[in-house]
C-alpha cells in the first residue's frame, strides 16, 4: 500500500524522477537531498558576495518559459486546497488518521501552481537567494516525497491525538501569496507525554485558498 501511494507522489508531482529503492538507497538519497539544499544555501552565499559575477544566468522569464514548456495544465488558481488554515489541517489530521493517501498529496501545492502561482513573486527570484525553478522545485518535491512517506509510515492509520497546532511566525508576503513557515503541532504520545512536532510544511494562502507548500517533517 506504502510503495503504491509512493509512486502515485511521484506521478503527481510530475517533477520528480525516481526508482524504487531499498530502504538502505533511502537513506542515501536522504543524505543527497541535504548535500542539494547545502550547495544552494552556498550558491546564495556566494551570489550575495561582493565581486561575484554570474556569467551564465539565464533571465528569470526564459527560466519560467523553459520550465512551464511541458507543463499538463496552467492553473490560474490554487486547487484542492481548505478555505482556511484551521480547515486545511483538519484535512490533513484526518488524511493521516484514515491513511488517505490521495487527499494527502493533493493538499501540496504540485509541480503546475508552484511553476506559475508560487515561483514568479518568491525570493529565489532575485539576488542574493537566485536559483532557477526547477533546482527550487527539485528540492521541494523531494521534501514533499519524503515528508509524505514518513507521515504515512509512522502515523498513518493511528489516532494522532492533536492538542493543539499553531503556525508562531506572521506570514510572509510574496505577491499575492502569504506564506506561514514553522507550523507546529502538539500531540498527546501517551499519557502526561505532549510533543511538539513539524509534521508538515509551510502553509500558503492565495485568492482564499490554503494549501501546503510542502509535505515536510522533521520526524
Amino acid at each position: 500500500m506504502i510503495r503504491t501511494a509512493f509512486a502515485l507522489v511521484l506521478t503527481l508531482l510530475a517533477g520528480v524522477a525516481c526508482e524504487r529503492r531499498a530502504p538502505e538507497t533511502l537513506d542515501a538519497r536522504d543524505s543527497a537531498v541535504a548535500d542539494s539544499l547545502a550547495r544552494a544555501q552556498q550558491d546564495s552565499i556566494n551570489r550575495a558576495t561582493p565581486g561575484y559575477v554570474v556569467d551564465s544566468i539565464l533571465p528569470v522569464e526564459e527560466e519560467i518559459r523553459r520550465f512551464t514548456a511541458d507543463l499538463p495544465s496552467r492553473p490560474t488558481r490554487l486547487a484542492n486546497g481548505a478555505e482556511s488554515r484551521d480547515a486545511l489541517v483538519r484535512r490533513w489530521i484526518a488524511a493521516v488518521e484514515q491513511g488517505d493517501s490521495l487527499t494527502l498529496i493533493h493538499l501540496a501545492v504540485n509541480r503546475p501552481e508552484f511553476a506559475l502561482l508560487v515561483y514568479p513573486s518568491s525570493p529565489y527570484t532575485k539576488a542574493p537567494m537566485r536559483q532557477p525553478p526547477w533546482l527550487v522545485w527539485r528540492l521541494l518535491s523531494d521534501a514533499s516525497v519524503q515528508g509524505f512517506r514518513r507521515t504515512i509510515e509512522r502515523l498513518g492509520g493511528k489516532p494522532l491525538r492533536i492538542v493543539d497546532w499553531t503556525c508562531p511566525n506572521e506570514p510572509d508576503v510574496q505577491g499575492e501569496n502569504r506564506i506561514w513557515s514553522n507550523c507546529r503541532v502538539r500531540r498527546v504520545r501517551a499519557e502526561g507525554d505532549t510533543l511538539s512536532q513539524r509534521l508538515f510544511g509551510p502553509i500558503i494562502a492565495r485568492d482564499g485558498i490554503y494549501k501546503f507548500v510542502t509535505l515536510a517533517t522533521e520526524m
